[in-house]
């Protein structure tokens, strides 16, 4: 039920921009980002307002709602029990399609239940699933035996477009290694002078290093995917309290516990992350043959108490953190150069156990920020990306789609987003609009983003 005292009137925004949009010379669309964990133990949301005055101008971003909702066990152990069965045998698609596709499209009823957002005021949704794509499996342009095919569900379900599959090429070049999510913030945190970093903490780290704009084309921005983030730390919170819970994003169990140094060593000496990523299916595997286990095995062998394995296991995904950000900065910019500001954002930006060590082991140079000082709430920041790649995905297309699953329009020279689109139902009168407002050209993705809420954005408007 909508209330009648919120701030924003969904209802009449969703009417207005339907009856005007084909006559309506600015953009104004609403995307919302939809993501899942390997673990598959919640759903994020962000829902995100896009207006730009012409295909030129600058991108404007206003985070209206963000949010997560918490996944149906049962549903989540019967697709663990279908991945697991997919992992060893020839299964069916259709019915682990059938059980994601539920999984999401239940997620995004509840979450615009929630907050009051009517489904026919979004226009797009962008989805992503850590670790579910599932090796060896044919990938055709059939949604019932494609493996994110489940992405049909959701639109039939909720009658938004989705846009999933999504892929950034940057200059020609596919990096599978990096996170489409390094592109967006590299997109949203450079700044004109100053040299910024952004790790993003979620079940693996990545980090990003911007240099300024005023650098031009001398340096190349850094981005890679270098380890475990919450990933180890979530696999011995399920094990030390029997699954009661299911991650330590606060830090407030391994508070109590002392990390034990020689296994943090060992750990680090055994693993080298800078070569080899961890699985992300240690996230759906207890007992598992894989690093995780193992650690905890250790652990358990020298009798640390469970607040003690917890703060062990977090100190090397600490140290992990500061020894790939030491090795990239010495590996891609000059000796003795420092960056002036460290962006940290995903579920565990809040682990105080994490954060404290980074800043005791950085140069006092290095300001560490929220990412909330530009607009966007930590723990949202991957479903805002995929929000934003979704829009660009379906805003670099020239033509309407005739096919129900088409890959986005490829521009020689330039950055694009690709993606898969199921059709909703709008999506003829959203795409001819769109047409119109390019003006029938091809459309760039957007250089210039300025997010609604920035602090850094007020204070220039303030010229301070």
């Amino acid at each position: 039920m909508h209330r009648n005292d919120s701030v924003t009137d969904y209802d009449s925004l969703n009417t207005d921009m339907r009856e005007t949009m084909s006559f309506q010379s600015a953009l104004d669309l609403r995307v919302l980002g939809a993501c899942c964990g390997s673990g598959l133990n919640q759903l994020n949301f962000a829902l995100v307002r896009y207006r730009q005055s012409s295909p030129d101008a600058t991108l404007r971003l206003e985070l209206v709602q963000s949010g997560s909702v918490p996944t149906s066990p049962a549903v989540r152990n019967h697709i663990l029990t279908r991945l697991h069965e997919a992992e060893h045998e020839s299964s069916p698609v259709a019915c682990l399609n059938a059980l994601l596709g539920y999984l999401f499209s239940n997620g995004i009823r509840s979450f615009c239940e929630k907050h009051d957002i009517p489904l026919a005021s979004i226009d797009l949704v962008g989805t992503h699933a850590s670790g579910l794509r599932r090796p060896g499996v044919p990938e055709s342009n059939d949604l019932n035996t494609h493996p994110l095919g489940w992405n049909a569900n959701v639109s039939a379900e909720t009658g938004i477009n989705t846009v999933f599959d999504l892929t950034v090429v940057e200059a020609g070049l596919v990096r599978p290694h990096i996170s489409p999510i390094a592109y967006v913030d590299r997109l949203f945190l450079r700044h004109a002078s100053k040299f910024r970093a952004s790790l993003n903490i979620g079940e693996l780290i990545n980090c990003s290093f911007i240099p300024p704009l005023s650098d031009g084309s001398a340096r190349e921005t850094c981005c890679r995917d270098c380890g475990p983030g919450s990933l180890l730390i979530d696999y011995a919170m399920k094990y030390c309290t029997s699954n009661d819970r299911n991650e330590d994003n606060n830090g407030t169990f391994a508070t109590t516990g002392k990390p034990h140094e020689g296994v943090v060593t060992q750990f680090l000496e055994t693993y080298d992350y800078s070569r080899i990523l961890p699985s992300l299916s240690v996230a759906r595997e207890m007992f598992g043959d894989h690093e995780a286990q193992r650690l905890v095995d250790e652990c358990v062998f020298l009798e640390l108490s469970e607040a003690d394995i917890v703060a062990t296991v977090t100190r090397i995904t600490a140290e992990n953190i500061l020894r790939q950000y030491r090795r990239l900065l010495a590996l891609r910019f000059p000796a003795g150069e420092n960056v002036d500001e460290l962006f940290i954002s995903g579920p565990s930006a809040r682990n105080a156990n994490i954060i404290d060590y980074l800043e005791a082991e950085l140069p006092e140079s290095v300001i560490t920020k929220p990412l909330d000082d530009i607009g966007i709430p930590g723990d949202a920041n991957e479903a805002v990306c995929y929000a934003h790649l979704a829009l660009e995905a379906v805003l670099g297309q020239p033509v309407r789609f005739s096919a129900e699953l088409s890959r986005s329009w490829s521009q020689p020279g330039h950055d694009i987003v690709l993606g898969r689109v199921v059709r909703g139902e709008n999506w003829e009168n959203l795409t001819t609009w769109l047409q119109k407002f390019a003006g029938g050209k091809p459309r760039c993705l957007a250089k210039t983003v300025r997010i609604v809420g920035s602090v850094e954005f007020g204070i220039k408007d303030l010229g301070l």
